[in-house]
């Protein structure tokens, strides 16, 4: 047999042929450490040598690191940027929040690790004007799928700046897991994930706009949920709420008959949750791109929710 013969499919397409449900493989994360750094990149960020002290620096953090090519090419500025939790009066999470710092570029290591370790950003009068960060996979040696069609997204998102506006960045971003479900995107600040994106997906994510019955079967959770079938149940508010969901304060918690329940509280103060059982629909080999589907070394859980019991919550 011959290496052609041999060869396997495209992952995401695969993927994408056998109707997996994405939701629940979102990762989850206290926040995200963003650093510019140029490309090449090898197949993991941590084996850049120069970034080793960012890395000892995000040790017990829950702070994901990604690496993003720089927007302006050899400008001398690069940008460091956090997303830690929003502050919130009670229990739970209402997305990330922003803290940035432009310097030089032989300052970004160390703006990166002082920032891991809690620093501030540049003062608010030098803060740019933004109002989302949207992160699409373009890791090509991490998978030939996402350096693919992560980078012609990126390109054809940046050939009409129209689409989002001056006020939302698109970045090219290392590794985001998940790459058999390219073209993959993380939107900051909303903490959002999603499979299998294109540009009007993405278009109406950012603006928050339109039905989101297409969209959330691309949704792969929330990277404040706490675990997978807790993401699952998120998913089940979201489309109860629609947009406005992305603005309310969640918590969860899994209940002594192993049931997990997702409550959220609304800014008017509406509070409700959502009650469901989450049961292993099927496990789903987790293919290497152009390889056998057979060698996959690994698979994971597609989940699914049954018996959905929706409570509002007196105030």
């Amino acid at each position: 047999m011959t290496t052609s013969e041999a060869a396997g499919p495209r992952c995401s397409a695969w993927v994408r042929e056998q109707g997996v449900d994405p939701i629940g493989t979102a990762g989850s994360y206290h926040g995200y450490l963003l650093v510019e750094w140029p490309q090449p990149w090898p197949r993991d960020l941590g084996e850049v040598p120069d970034l080793a002290p960012v890395h000892e620096a995000l040790a017990g953090t829950d702070l994901r690191l990604q690496g993003l090519v720089p927007l302006f090419g050899d400008e001398e500025a690069r940008r460091v940027i956090r997303y830690t939790p929003v502050a919130t009066d009670g229990p739970g999470f209402a997305g990330y929040e922003r803290t940035e710092r432009i310097v030089t570029l032989e300052r970004v290591v160390d703006a990166a690790v002082d920032l891991a370790s809690g620093g501030a950003g540049d003062p608010p009068w030098a803060q740019p004007t933004v109002t989302d960060d949207v992160l699409v996979c373009a890791h090509g040696k991490r998978d030939v799928c996402c350096g693919s069609q992560g980078t012609a997204l990126t390109l054809e998102l940046s050939a009409d700046p129209a689409r989002f506006g001056g006020a939302v960045r698109l970045w090219r971003t290392s590794h985001t897991g998940g790459h058999r479900f390219a073209p993959t995107a993380i939107v900051l600040p909303q903490a959002t994930v999603w499979a299998w994106t294109d540009a009007d997906a993405l278009r109406r994510i950012v603006a928050r706009e339109g039905p989101l019955d297409d969209l959330l079967a691309r949704y792969r959770g929330c990277p404040g949920m706490s675990a997978p079938p807790i993401q699952a149940v998120e998913r089940e508010a979201f489309a109860d709420v629609g947009w406005d969901w992305l603005h309310w304060r969640r918590w969860s918690e899994v209940l002594d008959n192993g049931r997990v329940r997702v409550s959220g509280q609304s800014p008017a103060g509406e509070t409700r949750s959502w009650e469901a059982t989450v049961e292993v629909l099927r496990e789903v080999p987790v293919p290497e791109c152009g390889r056998p589907i057979d060698e996959a070394k690994k698979s994971e859980a597609e989940l699914a929710v049954v018996d959905l019991e929706v409570r509002s919550v007196a105030g």
